[in-house]
């Protein structure tokens, strides 16, 4: 049959992976009532390529290409979206779906196609049958280069996710189901439309309108001569003069009304596109940056658009000693992307997108500076005002000035308490090399005292340099690295990190370069730990060897490359005790949480993964003193440590008593939303005769009396002056839309209730105890209020503890019995040790409320092995009650992920809403 349009071989290509056919023919179901509802909706038969037993034998005994090009030649494309479709090695990814997209790109029509009312469509059409991994989005809008804006055919039930059939129609079991009639006539229309929108691009008057160039008319052409034969000079005044009207009213509308129709797209397609990219992910992707400023050309002023651009958009100032630099910008987690330039420096309010992005600033003369960072965070570098270019040459080769920093320190089991000031230095950009270590060899290096400048402490007691160098040889029996031969490194290795050296060989060879090595300190301001979920995937933890120094395109902040992972890095600091020194970063053989982590071994260890990196002191630096010194190692065997019995418990749970006096409560506002309520209520607090605060979060699209869910935010509310109701709800806005009330109380300590609470770090005072004890009493007393409405179900209370509040949720749900099931998102177990009335190992045993663990595996807060699993083997939970599930993430997990699991289990252990 041939296409409705002549030169095409078919109407509709129907591409799908052939598993998701196999089960009960659903795909084979679907075409058979798409042809049914194309008759109802066609004058003409439209033609549809539909193989319904799909081989890949294609590829051994065929030409793919030849066989499916003239096939492919046809205006629409289906691709029935799932969760196995999104394959770049698969047969219809290859060969169908992107063999199409070049097609149609290349041919007179074009991918997309203007519709009768103005509108732009595409000529792909997905159908997607599942919810997607956003990983599985990513790739097909990266494919199409197009937002994914499918047809659904997706039944959704609590804990069901699968396509949806006919025979599914005759009962409906949800309020949220998808009838299959309903979306069979929403795919044939939007063909209709499209074949439509194709056919009038035939026609002569679109033709030309398409392929007209609008342009500003100069005066010259502004003026108007209409011939009128057989008429006098006097009629031709008149017909003129009436005409003018008329001809400027079209050269108006020539103008204007494209621009109207900009607006309706902008409207209507690119502020739902934006709003679906934030609701889907925590720190929304370039993509919602590119289609906010398109729009912004359009509709400057919309409301929407106006709520939208501070999540997506952010804006720095930058500027360099000397200016004219120019600033070039992409995203962290796409290196091969093209850069983008953000002008030349002074940049005053600079527009970024609000993601974790790589830069580069550039002179010409001038090292090239190289920077990663969260811009929503904080301007460049978040406490400095100027960056400094550095003439090329200048400084010593491949060596990278990095500013003064407060050093945060996001590493695990090293305890430090409050930051420290680190002022400005230099640190190499690469790990030392086995091509540089072997100039320290051929100096004599493993001879030379002079290099040698600390006791040399073996098992805890000191040696004689001559007894020391009998230990630090190769496999051959000569001076060098553990794994040399015949004092020099494999052959081709040359680049690679030199690796199987002691500290003492480190230190040695940092004293031969006229360098040192960092202290742990100068390390974590380069590290960025706390963005793992970017530089972990591209560093490498192969588990396979190490590669080129530089050759993997993670890097940390001022473009310090193989922080995490290829070699472990020794630094300065000896730990608890003499014999004993850090090593940082993880190396190839190690998990990759250990580039959060921190680990002691002893300083003659020369494991094949123990390297190093030097950097350089800068004169008037007076903050190296306070640096040098030894660091305590805080650690906790969570295998080995057991928690207080039940007597001793219920001493502990004494303390957490309060009086449930009247609360005096008083509603100070309400604000209200387009989605929901918001209250803002005060009332006494359990303790010191104080008065605390909550917002109260009531949905609009359900019917009371509401589920709450009481919130324990991040430790970021300690920091916060002032609680914003329209910014905090932000990543857990789902529970009000889902129907449920959002409950956030104001714990002591945070936003109005600020303090001298400058952490959420445990430590043995009775100051952080009687913190803990106030957040329990803050609970308390926010659940006697809820008591007290009649639109508020009480007995069904849930629990939603964020980062901190995860952390805080084994101890609150231990003493709060009136907390019926508990969502902990990335949470875990502490390092740091507290008093026995405020350690969660204790309290821990006693939750017996179902419990959602949601993690990522990258996770430097909380690691996996040390911290997660720990915490959730503890709970009293019931096995069959309590479940914990680990992504491939850092101290976040994928949003869509978190709000699937997040609603299951409130739905299973709370009950459906209303």
């Amino acid at each position: 049959m041939p296409s409705l349009i002549p030169g095409y071989e078919y109407d509709i290509f129907i591409s799908y992976r052939q598993k998701d056919n196999k089960y009960d023919g659903w795909v084979t179901e679907f075409v058979a009532n798409l042809r049914k509802e194309l008759e109802a909706t066609f004058k003409d038969d439209v033609s549809i390529y539909f193989d319904e037993n799909p081989h890949d034998g294609l590829l051994e005994t065929h030409n793919v290409n030849k066989s499916l090009e003239g096939k492919l030649k046809s205006l629409i494309f289906i691709p029935i979206i799932s969760q196995t479709y999104c394959d770049p090695k698969s047969f219809a990814w290859q060969y169908e779906l992107l063999a199409f997209n070049k097609i149609a790109s290349e041919d007179k029509f074009g991918r997309t196609v203007k519709l009768a009312n103005g509108n732009m469509a595409e000529r792909i059409l997905p159908v997607r049958i599942h919810d997607l991994d956003q990983e599985d989005i990513q790739i097909y809008e990266t494919a199409t280069n197009e937002v994914l804006r499918p047809v659904d055919f997706i039944y959704r039930l609590p804990g069901v996710n699968r396509q949806l059939r006919a025979k599914d129609d005759e009962q409906i079991k949800s309020p949220n189901q998808i009838l299959y009639r309903d979306q069979i006539n929403k795919v044939a229309y939007a063909i209709k439309d499209i074949i439509t929108g194709l056919k009038n691009f035939q026609k002569p008057e679109a033709r030309k309108i398409e392929t007209t160039k609008v342009s500003t008319p100069s005066p010259k052409i502004a003026k108007v001569n209409v011939a009128i034969p057989n008429a006098s000079k006097a009629w031709r005044k008149k017909i003129a003069f009436a005409a003018t009207p008329i001809i400027i009213l079209g050269l108006v509308a020539f103008f204007q009304i494209p621009r109207w129709l900009d607006k309706q797209v902008a409207k209507n397609e690119l502020l739902p596109a934006i709003q679906k990219l934030v609701d889907e992910n925590f720190r929304p992707p370039t993509k919602a940056y590119d289609l906010a400023l398109e729009a912004e050309k359009y509709i400057p002023d919309d409301s929407t658009l106006l709520k939208l651009l501070p999540i997506v958009v952010s804006t720095t100032s930058i500027e360099t000693d000397p200016p004219g630099a120019e600033v070039f910008w992409k995203d962290y987690d796409k290196p091969e992307s093209e850069w983008r330039s953000a002008g030349v420096t002074p940049l005053k309010e600079a527009r970024f997108a609000r993601s974790y992005l790589r830069m580069e600033i550039r002179k010409q003369g001038y090292q090239t500076i190289e920077y990663a960072g969260p811009w929503q965070y904080a301007r460049l570098g978040a406490d400095i005002d100027t960056l400094k270019l550095d003439k090329a040459g200048s400084l010593p080769e491949n060596m990278v000035r990095i500013p003064k920093k407060v050093a945060s320190m996001n590493i695990v089991g090293i305890e430090v308490h409050g930051g420290k000031q680190v002022g400005e230095f230099l640190m190499d950009r690469f790990e030392v090399s086995n091509k540089q270590f072997k100039t320290f060899v051929e100096a004599g290096g493993y001879n030379t005292k002079i290099f040698w400048k600390y006791p040399l402490n073996y098992s805890g007691k000191e040696i004689s340099f001559e007894a020391a160098m009998k230990l630090l040889i190769d496999r051959t029996g000569r001076q060098g690295p553990a794994g040399w031969e015949a004092g020099s490194y494999p052959d081709g290795q040359e680049n690679y990190p030199v690796t199987g050296v002691s500290w003492y060989e480190a230190a040695a060879y940092a004293a031969y370069a006229n360098k040192q090595l960092p202290t742990v300190f100068h390390w974590s301001v380069v590290a960025e730990t706390s963005r793992t979920e970017f530089i972990i995937p591209l560093s490498n933890f192969s588990g396979k060897a190490s590669t080129d120094v530089g050759s993997m395109p993670g890097y940390s902040t001022f473009g310090i490359y193989d922080l995490a992972g290829n070699a472990r890095e020794w630094c300065l600091n000896q730990s608890n005790e003499v014999s004993q020194r850090f090593t940082l970063g993880g190396g190839w053989n190690d998990p990759t949480y250990s580039f959060n982590d921190s680990y002691t071994q002893p300083a003659f260890d020369r494991s094949s993964a123990n390297g190093f990196r030097c950097m350089k002191e800068l004169p008037g630096d007076t903050t190296m003193s306070k640096l040098i010194a030894a660091v305590k190692m805080v650690s906790r065997d969570y295998k080995k440590e057991m928690p207080v019995d039940d007597k001793t418990f219920e001493l502990i749970l004494r303390q957490f008593a309060y009086d449930k006096t009247p609360l005096q409560d008083s509603v100070e506002y309400t604000l209200d939303k387009e989605f929901w309520k918001v209250e803002k209520i005060s009332f006494d607090a359990g303790y010191n005769n104080e008065r605390m605060e909550a917002y109260l979060y009531l949905p609009k699209n359900a019917k009371p009396p509401f589920q709450p869910i009481v919130f324990f935010p991040g430790s970021g509310d300690i920091y916060s002056k002032e609680f914003n109701p329209d910014l905090r709800i932000r990543g857990t806005d789902f529970l009000v839309k889902s129907g449920r009330a959002f409950v956030y109380p104001i714990y002591k300590g945070t936003h109005e209730r600020h303090s001298e609470l400058n952490s959420d770090l445990a430590d043995e005072s009775v100051s952080y105890k009687d913190y803990v004890i106030m957040w329990r009493k803050d609970i308390g007393r926010t659940i006697d209020y809820l008591e007290t409405r009649k639109d508020i179900q009480a007995d069904k209370v849930g629990y939603l503890g964020w980062s901190w509040g995860g952390r805080m949720g084994g101890i609150m749900n231990a003493v709060e019995p009136r907390i019926k099931a508990v969502v902990l998102n990335v949470g875990g177990i502490d390092m740091d040790k507290a008093l026995p009335e405020a350690d969660p190992i204790n309290f821990l045993p006693r939750v017996v409320q179902p419990v959602l663990m949601l993690n990522g595996k990258h996770d430097m807060f909380f690691p996996l092995e040390t911290s997660q699993k720990p915490m959730f083997n503890f709970l009293g939970t019931p096995k069959k009650d309590k479940k914990i599930i680990v992504y491939e993430s850092g101290h976040l997990v994928p949003r869509t992920e978190f709000v699937k699991e997040t609603l299951t289990w409130f739905d299973h252990y709370l009950g459906p809403v209303k």
